[in-house]
């Protein structure tokens, strides 16, 4: 894939990952909460996921699951369950306890891994999205190495851009700030998952 080829790509993907939505509040809490490494843990993991959606696309087997609607509506139904689930954890939390110790840090970096892969792979509108996106972009006759670059682009961008945003959440002046307000910020997360949910439940 020459570089003419590939930057319209990556562009597009950065633009993607930068669109507000669910995972930039899973991040964006996961952060608050637990620290840099739980943010970056979780913004790891995520683009892991992307990178699996993407490379189900790129490869053709993507397509098949688009044509199965009870398929993708059971992706839909999980995925929106699993954001309800989030919401009303963070709804439901108590107040932030930032003096985690080693063993409450590595579990909370475990929990923000597993939520970053699963929130990436539950999110039906990812697929729909490297559907549109990779019918430009991809030939008949691409070799799997092409195919492997453009999944690969996908998930290390989206990887990027979520740790520059729990890095940029990282700084100390800027997260003091924000765990001062740390029990109405998590209701706010909370509640915007709860309505993301919603809205996945209701469209199309």
């Amino acid at each position: 894939m020459s570089w003419s080829q590939w930057f319209p790509l990556a562009v597009l993907c950065l633009l993607g990952a930068m669109s507000p939505g669910p995972s930039l509040a899973v991040v964006a809490r996961h952060t608050v909460v637990a620290g840099t490494r739980a943010g970056v843990v979780c913004a790891v993991s995520h683009g892991c996921g992307i990178f699996c959606w993407a490379l189900l696309m790129v490869s053709g087997l993507g397509a098949i699951l688009l044509t199965q609607p009870a398929w993708f509506d059971t992706i839909r139904y999980l995925g929106a369950a699993f954001l309800f689930y989030l919401g009303c954890r963070a709804v439901l939390s108590g107040p932030m306890d930032v003096s985690l110790t080693e063993v409450d840090a590595h579990t909370a970096g475990r929990r923000a891994g597993w939520e970053g892969f699963l929130l990436a792979l539950s999110n039906p509108k990812v697929a729909v999205f490297f559907a549109a996106l990779f019918s430009q972009f991809i030939r008949p006759e691409a070799t799997l190495a092409e195919q492997l670059v453009i999944a690969s682009t996908a998930g290390a961008i989206d990887t990027l851009w979520y740790v520059v945003v729990a890095s940029t959440l990282s700084n100390k002046s800027i997260l003091a700030r924000v765990r001062a307000r740390a029990a109405l910020l998590n209701r706010c997360f909370g509640a915007i998952l709860i309505a993301l949910s919603l809205a996945v439940l209701v469209s199309h």
